[in-house]
């Protein structure tokens, strides 16, 4: 005879509580005292349990009344002793987070998606727990890291899955602005941090292969942008006469990337990038020296070309 533990244990359950709350509806029970609760919610946890080390630590599902029981028996003792705070609400999070845990530990391969709502409970009870003590921009940073590590735990099961590699990816990166938030004036930073993060994996896939000799002109563009951007909000670049100098910095790194391509991967097309970009380098440097008659000079040099130009056509 097949006897369905898991539905008799909710029967029993229900059929219980059922019982103790005419009871009391009905006078014949005083008010139940919390200690009381106590005791049942903290003996039907530790019965869930039981029974899931009773199925040789397979049937997790047994976890879930262990879990939830146990934080609201632990909840109702932290309300006797005065706790009020929005920290009353972790041990039940941290209850619905074991169950979760036990299934992907129990078959990984199988229960991979039991990583998304456990990231989940974790990030509510760590929430409620940490909420009254820090500031709404770390709880924000929390949660995009926590996503992130989520799936990043989702591609290590999988290496296949080279989409939670990406999305663990951007949720870690996006995590750095709420954090950079809560130090007031380095949220401007985001910016450039966010360029740096970007140009990151390109790096990685240059320096793993000889044949990804592309990825170094992204990183390199990047990396460059990220600069400047940096120091722009610094305050490093503040005035009109700076700008030959950022002209002349970004051109200088534009050709340092392109000289890499040219030199260490024999391509022939990067040499005249490179010396264009070095040309324009000097040229800027020149015009920022030399702003003042820059205008001046680009004037006096239209009007000979036209001048020339309209002799020559009364020649012909």
């Amino acid at each position: 005879m097949n006897i369905n533990k898991s539905g008799l244990f909710w029967g029993v359950l229900l059929i219980g509580g059922g019982v103790l709350a005419l009871a009391d509806q009905l006078g014949y029970i005083e008010n139940l005292s919390p200690t009381l609760w106590i005791f049942v919610f903290a003996a039907i946890s530790l019965l869930g349990f039981v029974s899931y080390a009773m199925s040789g630590w397979k049937q997790w599902s047994w976890l879930f009344p262990a879990g939830i029981f146990g934080g609201l028996a632990v909840i109702i003792a932290l309300t006797e002793t005065n706790v009020n705070n929005a920290a009353l609400g972790s041990p039940l999070f941290f209850g619905l987070l074991i169950p979760f845990v036990a299934a992907y530990l129990t078959d990984r391969v199988r229960n991979w998606w039991a990583l998304i709502p456990g990231g989940i409970m974790l990030f509510l009870a760590l929430t409620t727990l940490l909420v009254d003590n820090v500031g709404g921009e770390w709880v924000g940073a929390m949660f995009l890291l926590l996503i992130g590590l989520t799936f990043l735990f989702i591609y290590l099961n999988n290496q296949g899955r080279i989409w939670a590699l990406i999305v663990a990816y951007v949720f870690s990166v996006l995590s750095i602005a709420p954090m950079l938030a809560a130090g007031g004036d380095m949220a401007a930073y985001f910016g450039s941090v966010f360029l740096f993060a970007i140009a990151l994996p390109f790096f990685l896939l240059y320096f793993r292969s000889t044949d990804n000799w592309w990825a170094i002109i992204p990183a390199g563009v990047l990396s460059v942008v990220g600069v400047i951007a940096t120091f722009a909000i610094a305050g490093l670049i503040n005035d009109r006469s700076s700008g030959g100098y950022v002209n002349a910095f970004m051109m200088s790194g534009l050709a340092a990337t392109f000289a890499i391509v040219w030199l260490r991967h024999a391509k022939s097309w990067a040499k005249i990038v490179t010396v264009v970009l070095a040309a324009l380098a000097v040229g800027s440097v020149f015009f920022a020296t030399y702003s003042q008659i820059l205008w001046p000079v680009a004037i006096i040099l239209v009007g000979t070309y036209l001048f020339f130009s309209a002799l020559r056509t009364k020649t012909t």
